[in-house]
């Protein structure tokens, strides 16, 4: 357990061979920067006063760093950080296209590779976030809410009981029995705002309320941290509900505060006091980096276009073909499709209009980088088992130029057709790209992008994660990929 609470950069002096500098003590030097791969770049900042990663758990994001060969940089918020890195640890992403910010714990570093790989292909939104009556604790910078769900009361039910004035009181009591959390009519919540959602459950027999209770971390809304329902969390008479609800307010506030020490499971996290100077992503050196070059392959530029095409595998092990989200500001709950088949046939002299095309997933390819997750939307929400894939075909295509494909021109289209999911089919518009390129062995192909939107509860009924609507109701495709000629 020492271990966690050293400097934990230390280890990096270790590994000067693998392209990092020594790490002398004082602040400023606290600052490591991976070998440079690219134009993208994982940010981690820290707290040397306030450590919380451990020698294992820098090693191994640096160790993904390097696989995903994406530049890797440490800084510690001591000598300053952007108004936006509001705890520690926290993970950014960014390139020339923009900035994100890591929605996730930091152990489980598949859901850091789903979050670098998603935000290559797509950054995430802006929008507001004004969340409503809701429990806030505010430390210096640092904001943690605790959104509440009381059940109706269970049980011996008093007859024309009115259940939505006795939660609207229950909700009251539960905030005065919290001494850091205060209840606030509306509150904006950021990226980087944490929580923890807990749910009580009333139940009253012969004159007696017990309630039961669980805690949610926001970055996993399957596996509870905390749960209490064999043994109710707290008891007491029907008459002092109002003690009683004050007590389990004071215990899951005593449960939140070791959840957020929690150094095994990644829920841990550091205060960033308002002592931490503010500065900017460029006074830290932090600046987007410049878009780069585009390198136009021209050899065998001259190649004939031929008429049928099939998805060729992703190339590139870094960078995905499909990625899907949710609306901002839920487009953290973010995944990928790992693979993609289909084929596209063009129309009279390799035109698109009168093309053809039926592309496919496979339910099993879907991955939102955590078991938990992957196993709820796989099995429960898209039941893989009866559905095990989902299509889009399509015969008909609006294009704004029907003129031949050429090497070097991007022609914008909107693919007509149907989609299908869940067994269930609903017509569907993609609007997209298509371009001639040449890969890097001078070999032909066929580069698409696509972004679209599709109904998820209107159409599906799928229930997306806890928010706003359209956001938690509406999916967000991003796509990219390669056809090979046939």
């Amino acid at each position: 357990m020492f271990l966690k609470y050293i400097l934990p950069l230390l280890f990096f002096v270790s590994n000067v061979e693998r392209g990092f500098q020594p790490l002398p003590s004082t602040h400023e030097k606290q600052e490591l920067v991976a070998p440079c791969y690219g134009y993208d770049q994982l940010i981690l900042f820290v707290n040397s006063e306030s450590p919380i990663l451990d020698t294992e758990d820098l090693d191994v994001l640096k160790k993904l760093a390097d696989k995903i060969e994406v530049d890797f940089s440490v800084k510690d918020v001591v000598d300053g950080a952007p108004q936006e890195v509001t705890y520690t640890p926290s993970i950014v992403f960014q390139n020339s296209e923009g900035r994100s910010f890591y929605y996730g714990r930091y152990k489980k570093t598949s859901r850091v590779k789903n979050f670098i790989r998603a935000s290559r292909l797509a950054h995430q939104g802006d929008t507001d976030n004004v969340k409503k009556d809701i429990l806030v604790w505010k430390n210096g910078r640092t904001a943690v809410t605790a959104p509440i769900k009381l059940t109706d009361l269970a049980g011996e039910v008093p007859s024309g009981f009115d259940q939505e004035e006795f939660i609207r009181e229950a909700k009251a009591s539960v905030a005065q029995g919290m001494s850091d959390f205060g209840k606030m009519s509306e509150f904006e919540q950021s990226r980087t705002t944490r929580s923890f959602y807990f749910n009580l459950y009333p139940y009253l027999s012969e004159g007696s309320l017990t309630i039961s209770a669980e805690i949610y971390s926001q970055y996993n809304c399957v596996k509870p941290v905390f749960q209490q329902f064999d043994e109710a969390l707290v008891s007491g008479t029907w008459r002092n509900r109002d003690k009683v609800f004050a007590e389990a307010g004071k215990l899951i506030e005593t449960e939140i505060k070791r959840q957020i020490k929690n150094l095994e499971n990644g829920d841990a996290l550091s205060f960033i006091s308002d002592d931490i100077p503010v500065k900017d992503w460029k006074a830290l050196g932090l600046e987007l980096p410049e878009k780069p070059q585009n390198q136009v392959n021209t050899k065998n530029k001259a190649a004939k276009i031929s008429q049928n095409w099939k998805v060729e595998a992703p190339q590139n092990k870094n960078e995905p073909i499909l990625i899907f989200s949710f609306l901002p500001p839920l487009d953290s709950y973010v995944g990928e499709a790992t693979a993609l088949s289909g084929t596209l046939n063009l129309g009279e002299n390799n035109t698109l209009t009168g093309a053809k095309g039926s592309f496919e997933v496979q339910i099993s390819d879907i991955t939102m980088g955590l078991d938990d997750l992957d196993n709820e939307v796989q099995n429960k929400m898209l039941k893989m088992d009866m559905f095990p894939n989902s299509t889009f075909t399509f015969e008909e295509i609006e294009a704004k130029n029907d003129a031949p494909l050429k090497f070097g021109t991007s022609r914008e289209f909107t693919a007509k057709g149907i989609f299908m999911m869940l067994g269930i089919e609903t017509p569907l518009n993609v609007p997209a790209q298509i371009e001639p390129v040449i890969n890097e062995k001078g070999e032909l192909r066929l580069q698409v992008s696509a972004t679209f939107q599709l109904p998820l509860y209107s159409i599906f009924k799928v229930a997306g994660p806890d928010g706003p609507s359209p956001a938690k109701d509406t999916l967000q495709f991003y796509m990219k990929f390669l056809l090979l000629s046939l």
